[in-house]
Order: structure tokens, then C-alpha cells, then sequence
């Protein structure tokens, strides 16, 4: 059969279509997920009675004749006499603060499963996050990949939170939302509910 042309009218409404399927395919990979902005949902941050104080603590080898070396300090709650020098830190005066949960670390491949951590959520503003970030990005060592909190190298540094005139060291911590919030984990039960009850009768 030999090849007719489409008509005039035809060839010009087939044109039309083909342009308008680019222009929707092209426009589909500028589409919006559906669902709530998660800024929108996230607590509201309120200015605390006494600021919060995230740092990274560098460990430091204990001085000859025994002790810390000059400018640095042991620190009481999980320190286990540890000398610490001071590094990064940020000062938090507004956040909100989640209860405290359990965490079970999953075991690394061939490994049993680490002791439970327990852990809170602290909501900061959106302008105090990149300062937090600062803190976070200094702790060294190897961090455990999502979910739950990374594991704080015990070989080279500490992450510490300090308020109302002491300090906690922290066995493991996370961030999320651009880092406006950010998970606290300690070892011990207590230790979390007693830091948690300070943060959130402040707010």
C-alpha cells in the first residue's frame, strides 16, 4: 500500500498532543511530594530558664606526673576520669525536647547487639542549626549509618551536653531536619530521664 501523508488538520492536532506530552513529562520532574512540610510539624522550640551547651570534647592523654595536662578537665557524668580539652561548642537558649525511649543499636555483621541506649529529640531553631552542625561535623571517628544515634569515638573525642551546671557525655547522638533536631543517647536510663527533666522543666 503506498504511504499516504496525513492531512494538514490531522498532522497539526498530532503535533499539538506530542508537544503537550513533552511538556508533561518534563513537568513531572518538578512536581512537589504530596505530604506535610515536616518543619511544619515539628515542636515549637521555647526560650529555656538555662541555656544548653553542646561541645566537642577532645580527648587528651593524662600528663606525666599524673592528672590532666594544663586547660583541660575530667568530667563527672561518664567522663570515667577521662581528661577532656574544650573544642567546638554551641549555646542553645530556645528548644523543645521529646521523652525519652529506649534504643537497641543494631549489631554490626557476626557481632552481638550493644547494651540499650536511651534517647531524646531536642527541636532547636531553624537559626541555630548550622552552629550545632559546626559541632557535630567536628566529633572524629567512625559513626554508626542510619537509624539510631552514631556511635562518639572513645578513641579521639566526646560529644558533651552541659546545663544548669553540669555535664553528661554523650555515648552516641544523630541530627535530622537540616540539623534542627538532634538526638541525645546515653548509657544510662537515669542519666536520660534527669537530663530530659531539666531540658523540658525549662521550657
Amino acid at each position: 500500500m503506498p504511504f499516504r501523508p496525513l492531512p494538514r488538520l490531522l498532522a497539526a492536532a498530532a503535533s499539538v498532543l506530542a508537544a503537550g506530552l513533552m511538556l508533561a513529562v518534563a513537568s513531572c520532574s518538578h512536581l512537589t511530594p504530596l505530604g506535610p512540610d515536616p518543619a511544619a510539624t515539628m515542636p515549637q522550640p521555647q526560650h529555656l530558664r538555662s541555656p544548653v551547651v553542646v561541645q566537642d570534647m577532645r580527648i587528651e592523654p593524662p600528663a606525666p606526673v599524673g592528672g590532666c595536662p594544663a586547660g583541660s578537665v575530667t568530667l563527672p557524668d561518664g567522663g570515667s576520669g577521662v581528661c577532656y580539652g574544650t573544642g567546638t561548642k554551641v549555646t542553645i537558649t530556645s528548644a523543645a525536647v521529646s521523652p525519652v525511649s529506649p534504643f537497641q543499636p543494631p549489631a554490626p555483621p557476626g557481632q552481638q547487639a550493644g547494651p540499650v541506649q536511651y534517647v531524646f529529640w531536642i527541636t532547636l531553631p531553624a537559626a541555630d542549626a548550622p552552629a550545632l552542625t559546626a559541632v557535630t561535623t567536628a566529633v572524629t571517628g567512625p559513626q554508626r549509618p542510619h537509624p539510631g544515634p552514631p556511635t562518639v569515638s572513645a578513641a579521639t573525642s566526646a560529644l558533651t551536653i552541659s546545663v544548669a551546671g553540669r555535664t553528661w557525655v554523650l555515648v552516641g547522638f544523630a541530627t535530622r531536619f537540616a540539623g534542627r533536631q538532634f538526638e541525645v543517647a546515653l548509657p544510662s536510663r537515669n542519666q536520660a530521664l534527669q537530663l530530659q527533666r531539666i531540658l523540658a522543666a525549662s521550657g
